[in-house]
């Protein structure tokens, strides 16, 4: 449905709906019309810009969350959008506004959750790039316009993946069996490709001529240095499809070669930028978290950095994974569903598959920290496993109250020592970090004073002494968290959770609702011992 005073389709528009079978499009909200039509070029642009935002009840509240979340950081509360703008400035919340107001049409929209919000994390990430570049290599660009254009560059592709599902995921489906994304989607798309279906939509929807040359899938390199047009078209491209190659474990090399002089960026800087803008991105909203969550954008770097380091290791490694890939589906294909962990108690040893690594396991859909707390009230009243159990807990610490990394690891006792070990993990963390998570709690350090005093504790980066050299790997520039799961006060388990140098420190309302999950833990447990 069109919105009100909005010209009809034109005639490439109408044909790309009826060859697409689509009678109409429904417009994008008029409140993204006006951000995206507001520049900083009058006295009055801050009010025009709160007017704009007040408008929406709804993106009101949501631009004053994040405003006020731990990303900003600003010490003191937000509680009007003309105070957000006179503290944060005109650019930055304009387009905090735009984004948010985007996502929520699209999210709105859409039927394939995850697919969708993938797409659109994946153009928010490669927008806060743009932006940086535009700023750090000092372009002839407006920062902001290189971040609405790396933003929209994917228009067309987020159109067909809300409105046409079932045709996008052919169109995937095609791609995976080895064809290009131009010819894959010319073979659905009734020959049409991503990028002419984002220009049409673009146009009908008034955006600016910038943004639909930004969309441009190969761009031509920049006349000159004031050539804004080409270097915004290079921006968008270059920067979508790095994350778009991270994401995807991709070889960098070709995309380095053709962007990397434009922009004097190397590839270990390039890998730099993209963990900024995960950073910078983790705090915005559910949406985008729960889209981070599911590209798995920090293991991506992690093999990326690595190969930086030691390609023929990440050599191996990658080529591993691809053979657990394949053996998995065709465990999958055969019926075979994972066993419950067990203890190898005889041998005093870990098995692999005591080991969940929660990056793999299927989210169904975004959840508030309620909507978690909600689900593990629920799970307490009925049957349950405890290792299935586990499992949720972690993803509403992780994902609810937000953590770079949780890790659970349980009491073992053998009859020379009494340590932690590792079992279940989720985040940043590598599958070896889990496995090799190891603690003798006759060693000194305040994990051992934690445990033995059923404290929890939080321990700045990098402490002296706070944590032996065989876990600086673990701990080092991370802020950490250590809640002991104790019954009838002895402690059974620990959660180790961390965040990034720099992040902010849990507030008081997120260390009482991680006690409460710590809680749940110990219901949980107990409620099973009483069965038994």
């Amino acid at each position: 449905m069109t919105a009100t005073g909005e010209a009809p389709p034109n005639n490439r528009l109408a044909e790309i709906f009826a060859r697409m079978n689509m009678s109409e499009l429904p417009a994008m909200s008029h409140n993204v019309h006006e951000l995206i039509a507001l520049t900083h070029s009058s006295r009055s642009a801050a009010y025009e810009l709160s007017k704009v935002i007040l408008k929406d009840y709804s993106l009101t509240n949501k631009v004053l969350q994040v405003v006020n979340s731990a990303y900003y950081s600003l010490g003191r509360p937000v509680n009007s959008i003309s105070k957000a703008v006179t503290i944060l400035g005109f650019d930055a919340v304009r387009e905090l506004a735009m984004a948010i107001a985007i996502f929520e049409d699209f999210l709105k929209s859409g039927v394939e959750k995850e697919t969708i919000s993938k797409i659109l994390t994946s153009s928010f990430l490669s927008a806060l790039q743009a932006r940086d570049l535009a700023v750090e290599k000092g372009l002839k660009v407006v920062p902001e316009e290189a971040f609405i254009c790396a933003l929209l560059h994917n228009l067309g592709k987020i159109i067909v993946c809300i409105y046409l599902p079932d045709r996008y995921r052919e169109v995937e489906a095609r791609i995976e069996d080895g064809m290009d994304e131009k010819s894959a989607a010319r073979a659905v798309l009734e020959g049409l490709t991503f990028d002419e279906i984002g220009v049409e939509v673009a146009a009908f929807w008034n955006l600016s001529e910038k943004v639909i040359a930004a969309m441009a899938p190969k761009p031509a390199e920049p006349k000159n240095p004031y050539d804004t047009v080409g270097y915004l078209q290079n921006l968008a491209c270059f920067t979508n499809q790095l994350v778009d190659q991270v994401c995807a474990d991709q070889d960098m090399d070709e995309l380095m070669a053709r962007y990397g002089q434009l922009f004097s960026l190397g590839k270990e800087e390039a890998l730099e930028m993209v963990n900024r803008s995960v950073d910078a991105s983790e705090d915005i909203s559910e949406s985008i978290r729960y889209g981070l969550s599911k590209l798995k954008v920090r293991s991506r770097l992690r093999s990326a950095e690595e190969e930086l380091k030691d390609p023929a290791k990440a050599a191996r490694r990658k080529k591993k994974r691809q053979a657990e890939k394949v053996a998995g589906a065709a465990g999958k294909a055969a019926g075979n569903e994972p066993g419950e962990i067990e203890e190898d108690t005889e041998s005093g040893g870990r098995r692999e598959e005591e080991v969940e690594i929660l990056d793999e396991l299927p989210i169904s859909q975004d959840k508030s920290v309620n909507d978690f707390i909600h689900d593990i009230t629920e799970t307490l009243m009925g049957p349950f496993n405890l290792n299935d159990f586990y499992i949720n807990l972690l993803e509403g610490l992780y994902r609810g109250i937000g953590f770079d990394r949780v890790l659970l690891a349980i009491l073992n006792i053998q009859p020379d020592r009494k340590g932690l070990i590792g079992r279940f993990g989720l985040g940043d963390i590598d599958p070896a970090n889990i496995t090799g998570f190891e603690y003798n709690l006759a060693v000194p350090g305040v994990i051992p004073q934690a445990m033995k005093n059923c404290k929890d504790m939080a321990i700045p980066p990098n402490t002296p002494g706070a944590f032996p050299d065989s876990l600086k790997y673990l701990v080092k520039d991370r802020t950490v968290y250590l809640f002991p799961i104790c019954l009838d006060g002895k402690p059974i388990g620990l959660i180790y959770l961390d965040r990034k140098k720099g992040r902010p420190k849990l507030d008081a309302s997120r260390v009482k609702t991680t006690r409460l999950f710590r809680d749940f833990a110990v219901m949980a447990i107990r409620k099973l011992r009483t069965k038994n």
